[in-house]
């Protein structure tokens, strides 16, 4: 098979810390995941009673089930490629690459179909979307064009460029998920709360405990990309969207 690997490329010796710690991500997300996968049955279920074979063209659903089969997929292929069994290659890391960028897209705009729920104005919701899943493309694309090339090793300009860039676009990732999940509880303070509706009191708080969670999540793995072996990190990903 055409690897597309440099000719003095070095493989990254996986130790047992390095399988330890991919585990403890593997079982964080499928204990997780169960529980996010149940709640999207239920979800597609109430969906279905009310509207009947429409739920297959419902944009919300779909992301959903979206998200759930691309996080499973990275989550396997993952463990399997640090435990030997897939071997490093161009298809490996562009499949690898292609499924956390339909991670990001999916889970983003996720919360963005929740704020379009609660917006007034559809032009606005619209124009959110619109900006999000550009912004979103365009630093996928940059990360497509250096993370692939630096994990292939072909020149050690990409690999110090990817270095840096990589941690970048995470944190990019973190402003935005950030902003758009408090973007979120600004609306529905401001739609639902402010009007009467106490009781989506209780529903903000909780949303705002899952959210802190969550971007402590986007900060762990950027603190893991300093990690010796530079892939383990990668396995953390599933983790975070399986919240």
């Amino acid at each position: 098979m055409l690897t597309l690997l440099s000719p003095h490329y070095n493989a990254q010796e996986v130790t047992r810390g390095d399988l330890v710690i991919a585990s403890a991500a593997f079982g964080f997300t499928l204990g997780f995941g169960w529980l996010t996968a149940f709640k999207a049955i239920r979800q597609t279920w109430q969906v279905y009673q009310r509207h009947g074979r429409r739920v297959f063209r419902n944009a919300y659903i779909i992301m959903v089930w979206g998200e759930l089969t691309v996080c499973t997929i990275f989550m396997v292929i993952c463990i399997l490629h640090l435990l030997g069994v897939i071997p490093p290659s161009f298809a490996f890391y562009f499949t690898i690459l292609t499924t956390w960028a339909l991670q990001v897209q999916f889970l983003l705009q996720i919360i963005v179909n929740r704020c379009g729920i609660l917006l007034t104005n559809k032009k606005k919701a619209y124009r959110l979307k619109v900006l999000i899943g550009t912004l979103i493309t365009a630093v996928n694309i940059s990360v497509y064009c250096i993370w692939i090339p630096a994990r292939l090793q072909v020149s050690e300009r990409y690999i110090h460029i990817n270095e840096w860039w990589d941690r970048c676009e995470k944190v990019i990732y973190l402003i935005v998920d950030g902003c758009l999940n408090f973007y979120f509880i600004h609306i529905v303070r401001k739609n639902l709360i402010i009007h009467g509706l106490t009781k989506y009191k209780r529903l903000t708080h909780f949303n705002m405990f899952i959210i802190g969670f969550s971007l402590s999540m986007d900060v762990l793995i950027i603190a893991m990309m300093s990690l010796r072996n530079t892939f383990v990190y990668v396995h953390y990903l599933s983790s975070r969207k399986a919240c």
